[in-house]
């Protein structure tokens, strides 16, 4: 099967140092922009989109410091929670702690790239070459040199939505577990004399 480093089918940045371009007041912004937080990115793989995180710019910010459709965003530190933006979270500012990839090479689906990228395998090879510590930062060039086996597009599809039905699945079966713990808890306060 045909592997190529990450760096030769995809460009690789970090995000915005944000304080370099916040406007401290009303009269410095130039333009307000929605931001990812770190807390948008989950196991899920999925960005999350919060219309109150929001960025007061003093200037426009180049269009590669923002989200577009089929982005993406990894965390530079473990775990790195590679996830995929849609059209719904496009143009949103990208922090420093994150890097954006950006697939252009038309043999790989972004999708598919965004679940190879969260295999254990993955992880436990940019930690052995960071070293083995958790919470490890992750340089961008550790990502440049991982490999990526190429399977044929068709191939790529099948695997991208076999993962992300079970991203789903396992989503929703997280919430109920949550949401019948919380019916439990009710359940015994009322045993307890509780409200």
């Amino acid at each position: 099967m045909l592997k190529k480093k990450l760096s030769e089918i995809a460009t690789l940045q970090t995000g915005l140092v944000l304080n370099r371009k916040e406007a401290r007041c009303d009269e410095e912004t130039v333009k307000y922009y929605k931001k990812v937080s770190m807390r948008f990115l989950n196991e899920y793989g999925v960005l999350e989109r919060d219309d109150l995180n929001i960025f007061a710019s003093t200037e426009k910010l180049d269009p590669s410091l923002l989200t577009h459709a089929n982005d993406i965003l990894v965390k530079l530190f473990t775990p790195v929670f590679p996830t995929l933006v849609t059209e719904e979270t496009e143009g949103m500012v990208i922090p420093s702690q994150l890097a954006v990839i950006r697939v252009f090479d038309e043999r790989v689906l972004p999708e598919y790239l965004r679940y190879y990228l969260s295999t254990p395998e993955v992880s436990e090879l940019m930690l052995s070459i960071e070293g083995w510590r958790s919470q490890r930062t992750i340089k961008v060039g550790t990502f440049a040199e991982i490999e990526i086996p190429i399977p044929p597009i068709e191939k790529q599809r099948i695997i991208a939505n076999l993962a992300k039905t079970d991203l789903t699945r396992r989503r929703l079966y997280t919430e109920l577990i949550e949401e019948q713990s919380k019916l439990t808890t009710l359940e015994i306060q009322k045993y307890i004399g509780g409200k």
